[in-house]
């Protein structure tokens, strides 16, 4: 399957209504899963994707607190479904469970029902990847409260990371049961604090790569969305089918090791590139050129990498283009802007 000069987007949209939301879903050529947390917060990447944690708790905002008590009454439980799940790798009804509920994500079923009637063969979804997962969540008591914390947390964060991994296959074998190939984005924008030094985040880097291989061992297309420079040697190294980036924040630096884009398209790596700012007022969007913002690429592409006319055309022909970040945040007008852009 092709999925050369695509649009898609990365999720997350500002509207009250499902129908509206799954309406601008379906104007791109990869209808993408509308996440809508104006109508309950429970629909931000982080409880979206923590959902059935024990002793989880939201703030309007979407911010995530772990009440660590409660965690420890419910946690064996969770242990179990998930071992159980992962037993029957293949068998949709060990993962229906951990499907999206309707209260973290209002357009999930509507999502799926209008992918099935119209047929469509290609289809994206987003998840909040394990690493942003581990390092946002907050735990109640505080770890002065509880020292017992120290030792707590490798638990807590390796129950986050099958939780995460259950979801996206969940999300991606339902897809596959209706004829639809999943495309899942892992969203980590968290991965801006990335540190090499840091053995937590080895060890994170690694979990990240059996999450993404995992995934792709069941045929779903992987792509990892960070909206922030990173260690993008590191994100190389991931085995991924799609890198996710801001281009005006970050092509640049990505181009500055031409050796590992080289490697990385020459396995098959492809990019996602936000072409689209996300900040701009209505009336900056009606002028908004598509065309030269794409033709800013083409020169850098063509600059940065001089000696691998291969690899160039790889990247300017078969890149998806995408709005540059979430659109929740903005006005409706503003997003309806972007997306129109793209169609």
């Amino acid at each position: 399957m092709t999925i050369a000069n695509k649009t898609t987007a990365i999720g997350s949209l500002p509207h009250h209504n499902v129908d509206a939301a799954l309406a601008c879903s379906f104007q791109t050529s990869i209808p993408f899963l509308p996440q809508i947390p104006i109508r309950n917060p429970w629909e931000y990447m982080i409880p979206q994707a923590l959902e059935g944690l024990p002793g989880l708790q939201i703030s309007d905002d979407g911010s995530a607190e772990l009440d660590v008590y409660t965690w420890l009454k419910g946690a064996r439980t969770l242990d179990d479904r998930l071992h159980q799940a992962f037993s029957k790798m293949d068998d949709i009804k060990a993962f229906e469970s951990f499907e999206p509920s309707s209260p973290t994500s209002s357009s999930w079923q509507p999502f799926v029902w209008e992918l099935g009637e119209r047929k469509i063969k290609l289809a994206k979804v987003q998840i909040a990847g394990p690493l942003t997962c581990q390092w946002v969540l907050r735990y109640k008591p505080t770890q002065a409260e509880a020292p017992e914390l120290l030792d707590l947390e490798p638990k807590i964060n390796m129950q986050i990371f099958r939780l995460v991994l259950a979801r996206a296959l969940a999300m991606s074998l339902r897809l596959q049961s209706i004829g639809v190939k999943p495309l899942l984005f892992l969203d980590e924008p968290g991965l801006f604090g990335l540190s090499t030094a840091h053995p937590k985040h080895l060890l994170g880097l690694q979990e990240l790569k059996i999450v993404i291989q995992t995934l792709r061992k069941q045929k779903v297309l992987v792509g990892l969305h960070c909206c922030s420079n990173t260690d993008w040697s590191s994100l190389f190294k991931l085995d991924l089918d799609y890198l996710s980036i801001d281009v005006n924040l970050s092509l640049s630096s990505i181009l500055d090791h031409p050796e590992e884009v080289c490697t990385f398209v020459g396995k098959g790596g492809r990019f996602s590139l936000g072409l689209i700012p996300t900040q701009l007022e209505s009336r900056d969007y009606e002028e908004f050129n598509l065309k030269g913002a794409y033709n800013r690429v083409e020169d850098l592409v063509i600059s940065k990498l001089p000696g691998a006319p291969h690899v160039q055309a790889l990247i300017l022909k078969e890149s998806l283009i995408t709005p540059a970040c979430g659109l929740a945040l903005q006005s409706v007008p503003n997003s309806e802007a972007v997306l129109g852009l793209l169609s």
